[in-house]
């Protein structure tokens, strides 16, 4: 019997990802990228300016800085994974966190029960055909008025196509021990005109988030000089001109205020 891409995951984390395997393919970056990456984070805790009460962490993963900082605005703060590993790891770093081990598909929770939600790096690792199930149910655990923030990823970023092509040519001029190994970890991501089917519940935005992944950096720009030009400039465009980001970037936050 063929294994369901939830349990391939959940394999994956548990097995891997939290034994070094998530720092070692998605959290490698030159040094000239700690400057922005703190921008980044900056914009998510951004999104919670004036929320407060109840927060569910949806899909806490080994529970980055960025989601304690978050936490630490609520008075109460829900975990909801598929990981108990991760679930564990959330509630050493979170002592007050309630956590809930199970899927964002069917949250075990009432409706209109969190002020707010946060979901970062988790949609697009869940089936194809059932995100739109997962944004739903988080939409539904939110109360009125409260918002839903999701950092996901634009699979139409120029920078993917062009770190794809690169790695193509590698894999041809080089040999196989020279490329970089494949995670095996499951990902899919809908175009972001994907998300105005949420309109019927929430007021949908978008706010640019990350401009490429660890991958993608390692692949294209192999110096470090030359990614602090690279990052210096991705910030001023982020802040001139944020609705191009988002649309070049690799991963916009999706911002789902819930209709009264």
């Amino acid at each position: 019997m063929a294994r369901s891409v939830e349990q391939s995951v959940r394999e994956f984390y548990d097995e891997r990802g939290w034994k070094g395997s998530e720092d070692r393919l998605f959290r490698q970056y030159s040094p000239a990228y700690q400057k922005y990456r703190a921008s980044a984070v900056a914009r998510t805790i951004d999104c919670f300016v004036g929320r407060s009460g109840s927060l569910l962490i949806a899909g806490g993963g080994d529970m980055p800085d960025s989601h304690i900082d978050i936490a630490t605005k609520f008075d109460e703060v829900a975990c909801i994974d598929i990981s108990r590993t991760a679930l564990d790891i959330a509630q050493r770093k979170v002592p007050k966190l309630e956590p809930a081990l199970g899927s964002i598909c069917a949250a075990p929770f009432d409706d209109s029960t969190f002020d707010a939600v946060f979901c970062a790096h988790v949609i697009y690792h869940i089936d194809a055909a059932e995100q739109e199930q997962a944004v739903r149910e988080l939409i539904r655990i939110c109360k009125p008025g409260g918002r839903v923030v999701i950092v996901y990823k634009n699979p139409q970023s120029p920078i993917r196509y062009a770190a794809g092509a690169v790695h193509r040519l590698r894999k041809l001029a080089a040999p196989k021990a020279a490329v970089e190994e494949a995670s095996g970890l499951y990902f899919s991501a809908h175009s972001l005109g994907w998300w105005n089917r949420f309109k019927d519940t929430s007021a949908v935005s978008m706010r640019p988030w990350d401009i490429i992944g660890s991958f993608e950096e390692r692949t294209l720009i192999p110096a470090n000089g030359l990614a602090r030009s690279f990052y210096g400039i991705a910030g001023w465009v982020e802040d001139k001109a944020p609705r191009l980001a988002v649309k070049l970037w690799q991963y916009p936050i999706v911002i789902l205020d819930k209709s009264f």
